[in-house]
């Protein structure tokens, strides 16, 4: 059987178990501390707790109660984590609405979650939030400033409050003399929203205590400290972001360097002007920070740590491109915290980029055959099942969400991977994108790395195409740097693997044209859409 045990974590913990709990507490223990770093302002822990403390006053005026949700539209800003801790202080979940999102997108998530107060930005980005809650919510038309509101659409709603009338809104709760009850434990801390690949989108519940516990065992691993400066662009909305930075700097004191939205360039700067030292970055935004013209290596050279990632070609990139030496690979989902297992900052190099690392404490693991169940040995690929500091569901839970979790207690993860002699984790693929290619399994994650190693191309998306004689086709959508032609980059891949695993067709896109989910991420779907349409059917090279 392939189970691994987690070792024993070095430090002390913060002795709440609630986000708000340990943000009072690193309040109380250093105040003047930074804890969040914008643009040209700073709040401390005192201040934000103190504002946190005044927001949760101004809900609870609003008819916020203990189990209630409270929405936020903003992008990452001071003013998320204030609504964040101060919905949790007042006894409610948060559920962070994707900035991406269109009118319906947020119409069908407020409904889900039943939320009783929204606290939206005026505008973000190309967006109008203000027109475009207007238009939903028409009732709008006759409120004041202090967004108190009731709507025929969403019945549960009782407040809308757009920051630019901050001020009068926070007035409202000078009308309210007891203190905030705060959370529990395991209450919900956050609904966060997966993206619907082919379904609704699933409400992931993550709860206080998980939250609080994984949050510190990463910034662990990470060797994150009190004195570091955590660089996020990734959207808090996004489990990268709430799941895992935010918990992690947040557990060790740390201060988190928010930029509102990711540009390389100014993704460039902000590390350079704060002297950021742990990097929460993707692939993708390494990539272009690495391709940007103000890009040098001394204008990031204070980022020492931080998240290397799961894909090889991306950790190669993180650690020895940019040359983050102490970021570590980790491997996870939301349902799973943020991660699952993370590697160690004095790993060598190559087992950083060949695997990704060892269980985290409070997690465990098992590889299991696909169709059996039936637990798998050492090095053998298997699904992934988990336990510990999962999900305890999924809000409304559709059928098909409810699968994952199983009766036994663990959680079906939906990925293939092995774990090595030594317990450390190798991610393989999703199980249901392993591509069947005349009879043989075919991971589209190796594949991208193959075509990704090649010095033209910037990334790379390997998806099946139905076949009537091989089943399937591998088909590779790639995002080049130069000219470089489809046989050039066939012939990359079948001098470095198994011929099988060259793909048929090469499509060449644009960054721009790939189809995205509201998360960011490339609309896998999608592209296997487009190759049945070009592809299937026809005759492989």
């Amino acid at each position: 059987m392939t189970r691994a045990s987690p070792g024993a974590n070095p430090g002390a913990p913060p002795e709440a178990r609630t986000l708000p709990g340990v943000l009072l507490e690193k309040a109380e223990l250093a105040p003047r501390r930074p804890a969040v770093i914008y643009g040209d302002r700073t709040l401390s822990y005192g201040e934000l707790a103190e504002r946190s403390l005044a927001v949760a006053k101004a809900l609870m005026a609003a008819g916020v109660e203990p189990g209630d949700c409270v929405a936020a539209l903003l992008g990452n800003e001071p003013d998320w984590l204030v609504v964040q801790m101060a919905a949790h202080l007042a006894g409610a979940a948060l559920a962070p609405l994707n900035t991406w999102y269109k009118a319906d997108e947020l119409a069908w998530t407020l409904r889900h979650c039943q939320v009783k107060a929204l606290v939206s930005a005026p505008a973000f980005l190309k967006a109008d939030y203000v027109a475009l809650f207007g238009a939903l919510i028409p009732e709008l038309s006759g409120v004041g400033e202090d967004g108190q509101v009731r709507a025929a659409a969403f019945p549960h709603l009782r407040a809308v409050i757009f920051t630019h009338a901050w001020d009068t809104f926070l007035r409202r709760g000078d009308s309210v003399r007891s203190a905030p009850p705060g959370t529990r434990p395991d209450a919900a801390a956050f609904i966060l929203y997966t993206s619907g690949s082919t379904a609704e989108p699933k409400g992931v519940l993550l709860n206080h205590r998980s939250l609080v516990e994984n949050g510190w065992d990463m910034g662990a691993r990470r060797g994150i400290e009190a004195e570091d400066r955590v660089w996020l662009a990734s959207p808090l909305f996004y489990g990268l972001g709430a799941a895992n930075a935010l918990p992690a700097a947040l557990t060790h004191g740390a201060s988190l360097v928010l930029q509102g939205a990711f540009e390389a360039g100014a993704a460039i700067d902000t590390v350079r002007r704060t002297g950021a030292t742990v990097y929460y970055g993707t692939g993708n935004m390494t990539r272009a920070m690495l391709d940007h013209p103000d890009y040098t290596s001394a204008k990031v050279g204070s980022l020492q740590k931080g998240n290397a990632g799961t894909v090889a070609e991306y950790k190669r990139m993180t650690l020895v491109e940019m040359g983050i030496k102490g970021a570590v690979p980790a491997y996870g989902l939301t349902e799973s915290y943020g991660n699952a297992t993370v590697g160690e900052v004095d790993d060598e190099l190559e087992v950083k980029i060949g695997t990704s690392g060892k269980l985290l404490p409070g997690m465990d693991m098992r590889i299991v055959d696909p169709e059996t169940g039936t637990d798998l040995a050492p090095g053998e690929v298997g699904l992934v099942l988990l336990r510990g500091h999962v999900t305890p569901g999924y809000l409304h839970s559709p059928p098909e969400a409810s699968q994952a979790l199983r009766p036994d207690g663990w959680f079906d993860t939906g990925d293939l991977g092995a774990l090595d002699g030594d317990g450390r984790f190798r991610f393989h693929a999703r199980l249901k994108e392993v591509i069947k290619s005349g009879g043989v399994n075919v991971s589209p994650m190796e594949v991208e790395q193959l075509l990704a190693s090649h010095p033209a191309v910037r990334d790379a998306f390997v998806v099946g195409a139905p076949h009537p004689v091989k089943g399937e086709l591998v088909v590779a959508f790639v995002d080049r740097s130069r000219d470089v032609s489809e046989d050039e980059l066939r012939k990359h891949v079948k001098d470095r693997a198994a011929a099988f695993k060259t793909p048929h067709h090469v499509v060449f896109v644009e960054e721009a044209d790939l189809p995205r989910l509201a998360s960011g991420k490339v609309a896998k779907h999608k592209l296997v859409e487009q190759a049945r349409v070009a592809f299937g059917g026809k005759a492989a090279p």
